[in-house]
């Protein structure tokens, strides 16, 4: 994998012109919020992967990264909107660089372009999870267990696997649909052969008895078993001078009753009124046709309840108040939830009408036969329109929606009379017929059954056929499912683990024995963890916002850890460290520090006491971090760059605008302050606010210098090191004297002082204030490389007191008293 050295951003988001060295390093950004952070952040993943998250996706609307990448001055240029990286390709040990612009984001310049290089690219392209907001870290820890299953599924690159298991529930259901509708061919089948055969049920000792009656009428054996390719009529070919009249009287009058009784039961009241009643329930689920229509929307609310930040909607950004959001979600819910349990009871009174229309085809089917067949035939047009009207009603209502249509097939205006017209001619011509001998009657018997019984047969077959196909999927999904979740089990098994030694690390102070426990079981995850030894729950139901927050990080570098392992060299963590518990923030930063040495962090944050933590636990080296105090929507963000600050005060001063001045000169030294107290340990009188002004953070920082140089006389007194004393003694006092001179001066820029009091300062007046503190903040710095001092210490123990170079070097470890004896 992958370090990024340098990054180079042009016209891109809020960004003109900058370029950033991360050193192939740990990286801080820090500065308020719409200064332009999340800029770098969307630079870093476009440049590695071609797209920007937060432009696509579900939620954005007509958000693009080709229509809104660009900066908005260069919105028609996509071209000019240009991200380069420089890095660092630990597995190959070589370094690349890779460009690309936004009217071109799937088309990358790499140099050198050599398949080896390149294959690691698109190695970082399949895994966009590298970077994390504190809005994803959510959707670990607060999701529904099905949707935390899909988030973790994907991050681990085996979404495939939930895809699988709901085709094969897919392909479940869908067999099971269809073995309902051969159970009721095959019911009706079995309806029509015993009807035939004059029996009460398909058992073959009661059709043998009925069959061999009449078998013995014709002098033909009896049948003694019934077996798949038995017929009952055997031998009946044989008998000289027999043959079949085309349409069995008797036969033909039970069916032609049978159809007539199904016809006529369509205009009865009670099925007008069954209809009715199945209409009414139909229309009153018209409102909630789109949900029924996308059921699977419960689980993107659920997603959008687990996403919400406390204020905006996660899916359209629109503003809401948190109980209000809730509230409308959590209806929307329980009215698809409601809508669902609606559907099946409807669904449930369409039945008997489907089973019905259904059993119109095969018995206007076998009319039209007898309408075809009679000596002077028939038309059979008249049944064929109604079976097929029969048909197409059924099938809509099989599907149910859409609503309309359903409705609609329900229309008891249909008009069969045509058809029951149509069946009295039939009747007339079959009574017509010669009346059978008791010989004709038997072989009528006996031919309209076995056409009666091979239906059946083939009903059976299919039936058993469909039975076994619907089995057989449900035994695969189910099998799919205990297969994928032992194996999942044991993946999770190990993130689990990793999982709980982060955590534990973070929290050893109150939660040394905390426990876990991640469970996978038919595509969901459930997640709960320990509270005090009290219990396993869910990490919202107790724990604070804080620690949810850290569990979600804790989560997200198990999963990652699993997922690359070594290859594990880069991410981006967008101002997750902000809602970490503050109390453990220390921590988290020994927690990433010491368990992924080989992994290259962005860390974005809008909190400066954070950055100083970062820099204090060594997460961050010194230079290694870029603060921004403001963004101009035509120059981007501007940082607190020492020269540009001192240049845009003294431009200020020329002007003669001391006012605006002196603001931004304390705003400069209330950052630059807060640097100092970090690297050197200054002791700051705690605010419960975190707001630290400059008559906090400056007398902390003079303090801690004084301390220093006092600590380092001492130590060189104990070694014995005049020529060390008095160098140090001369530095002392040159601090001495730039304090004394700013202190003198601090009054100019005290927002204490009455508003009149700013109208008299003149360029004259405030001059001296300016250059004060430039001769002030050099004391801080080494002379030969310009890196601000800090302290090396062990512990509690101040060791040293150093720069970058080495050039400036405190010892603050006195002689030992043995040694000194």
């Amino acid at each position: 994998m992958i370090k990024v050295e340098r990054i180079k951003i042009e016209e891109f988001r809020g960004i003109r012109d900058l370029t950033v060295d991360l050193r192939s390093a740990n990286f801080a950004v820090c500065g308020p919020n719409g200064t332009g952070k999340s800029g770098i952040v969307d630079a870093l993943e476009f440049g590695l992967t071609g797209t920007i998250s937060r432009l696509v996706g579900k939620g954005r609307g007509a958000l693009s990264v080709k229509e809104h990448g660009p900066h908005v001055n260069c919105r028609t240029h996509p071209e000019k909107a240009v991200v380069t990286l420089e890095v660092s390709i630990q597995s190959l040990g070589r370094k690349a660089t890779i460009t690309r612009n936004v009217k071109s984001p799937k088309a990358p310049k790499i140099t050198p372009d050599d398949p080896a290089i390149r294959a690691v690219f698109e190695h970082v392209q399949r895994h966009p999870e590298f970077s994390l907001s504190r809005r994803e870290i959510i959707k670990y820890v607060l999701a529904e267990p099905g949707v935390r299953a899909e988030e973790v599924q994907a991050l681990l690159q085996l979404d495939k696997l939930d895809t699988t298991r709901k085709l094969l529930l897919k392909i479940s259901n869908a067999a099971t649909r269809d073995l309902k509708a051969l159970e009721s061919e095959r019911d009706r089948a079995a309806t029509h052969l015993m009807g035939a055969l004059g029996i009460a049920e398909v058992k073959a000792p009661t059709l043998l008895a009925a069959v061999n009656v009449k078998r013995a009428a014709l002098d033909l054996p009896a049948l003694t078993k019934l077996e798949a390719t038995s017929s009952i009529r055997d031998g009946l070919e044989t008998q000289s001078g027999v043959s079949a009249p085309k349409v069995p009287k008797v036969q033909a009058r039970t069916d032609i009753a049978n159809g007539l009784t199904l016809l006529e039961a369509i205009k009865t009241p009670e099925t007008e009124a069954a209809w009715s009643s199945v209409v009414d329930a139909l229309t009153a689920l018209r409102e909630n046709e789109a949900k029924l229509a996308d059921m699977t929307r419960d689980g993107m609310l659920a997603t959008a309840l687990a996403l919400f930040d406390e204020e905006h909607c996660p899916v359209c950004e629109t503003e809401w108040e948190p109980a209000e959001f809730r509230a409308v979600v959590e209806a929307q819910r329980e009215q698809l939830k409601a809508a669902a349990a609606e559907r099946k009871r409807v669904e449930e009174l369409i039945e008997p009408i489907v089973v019905a229309l259904e059993g119109l085809r095969p018995t206007l089917g076998q009319l039209a036969v007898y309408a075809r067949d009679l000596p002077a035939p028939l038309a059979f047009e008249p049944f064929a329109v109604v079976a097929k009207e029969a048909d197409r009603r059924a099938e809509v209502l099989r599907n149910f929606l859409p609503l309309d249509d359903a409705i609609a097939a329900l229309d008891t205006d249909w008009d069969v009379q045509p058809a029951l017209e149509h069946m009295a001619k039939l009747s007339a011509s079959v009574e017509a017929l010669p009346e059978p001998t008791d010989r004709d009657a038997a072989r009528d018997f006996l031919t309209v059954g076995q056409e009666r019984l091979e239906s059946w047969r083939q009903a059976m077959t299919k039936y058993a056929a469909g039975k076994a196909k619907a089995d057989a999927a449900a035994k695969v999904h189910a099998l799919y499912g205990t297969t994928t979740d032992k194996a999942l089990e044991a993946i999770y098994k190990e993130v689990e683990a990793e999982f709980r030694s982060y955590y534990r690390d973070i929290n050893g102070d109150d939660e040394s024995e905390f426990e876990a426990q991640l469970t996978p079981s038919l595509g969901k995850l459930g997640f709960e963890v320990d509270f005090y030894g009290k219990g396993f729950f869910p990490p919202g139901a107790y724990h604070s916002e804080g620690h949810q927050d850290g569990m979600g990080l804790c989560l997200y570098l198990a999963l990652m850890k699993h997922l690359l392992g070594d290859k594990f060299t880069f991410a981006v963590l967008d101002d997750v460290l902000m809602s970490v518990d503050a109390g453990h923030r220390r921590e988290v930063c020994t927690l990433l520090r010491t368990k992924f040495p080989k992994t290259q962090l962005v860390l974005t944050t809008h909190d400066p006491v954070w950055l100083n933590h970062m820099k204090s636990s060594k997460l961050v080296e010194g230079k290694n971090a870029i603060t921004f105090r403001k963004w101009h929507v035509d120059h981007g963000p501007q940082e607190w760059k020492q020269t540009d600050v001192w240049a845009e005060v003294d431009q200020l001063v020329a002007s003669n605008e001391i006012r605006a001045a002196a603001g931004q000169l304390r705003h400069y030294l209330e950052y630059v302050a807060a640097e100092w107290c970090a690297r050197l340990g200054g002791r700051v009188q705690y605010r419960s606010d975190g707001k630290y002004e400059l008559g906090d953070l400056l007398p902390a920082a003079i303090g801690a210098m004084n301390e220093l140089y006092k600590k380092a006389k001492t130590t060189a007194q104990s070694w014995g090191d005049k020529a060390r004393v008095d160098e140090i003694n001369g530095c002392h006092t040159a601090f001495t004297a730039a304090v004394t001179q700013s202190q003198s001066e601090q009054w100019e820029i005290n927002p204490a002082v009455h508003f009149n009091e700013w109208a008299n300062l003149q360029r004259q007046d405030f001059e001296p204030v300016v250059a004060a503190f430039k001769t002030l903040e050099r004391e801080f710095e080494c002379p030969a490389c310009g890196d601000l001092i800090y302290v090396v210490q062990t512990g509690k123990t101040k060791e040293a007191a150093r720069c970058g170079c080495a050039k400036v070097n405190l010892n603050l470890k006195p002689k030992p008293k043995d040694a000194a004896a």
